[in-house]
Parts: C-alpha cells; sequence; structure tokens
C-alpha cells in the first residue's frame, strides 16, 4: 500500500464515516418532532409496575385457584 493508500483507508473513510452518522443524527433531532418537556403537563394517566398485585388490591393474574403459594420459577422465597 502506498501512504496516499493507507491514509485514504485509516484516514479519510473513518472521518467520512463520522460525519456521515453525525449528519443523520443531527437531522434526526430537528425533525420538528413535538418533544415532552420539563414544564408540559404529562397527558396520560399514572402507571406503575407493581411486583405483588394483591398488595395493591388488584386481582392476581397468575395467581393459583386453590391458594397455594406454589408459583413455578426458580424457585426460593423472599
Amino acid at each position: 500500500m502506498t501512504v496516499v493508500e493507507t491514509l485514504l483507508v485509516y484516514v479519510v473513510v473513518p472521518v467520512v464515516l463520522y460525519f456521515a452518522v453525525w449528519g443523520w443524527i443531527a437531522v434526526r433531532s430537528r425533525s420538528g418532532r413535538s418533544r415532552n418537556t420539563s414544564g408540559d403537563a404529562w397527558p396520560y394517566e399514572p402507571l406503575f409496575w407493581i411486583a405483588n398485585p394483591a398488595g395493591a388490591a388488584h386481582d392476581a393474574a397468575h395467581a393459583p385457584a386453590d391458594g397455594s403459594d406454589a408459583r413455578g420459577g426458580t424457585g426460593g422465597k423472599w
């Protein structure tokens, strides 16, 4: 490889790829989509993940019908 070919492969090509990715990201971020800023009201109802639905007065979707403590999985009690 000559010096010019080496510079093209190891310097010019990575710089061109870097700026192509940077340009793509910059164009996407300025696309005019509406964004939620810190002062805006949240238009959705709160949704919380609860590990124990019985503790939050919700029906347990996969609770055993016989009331046993058999839950499956990897085992162990907490």
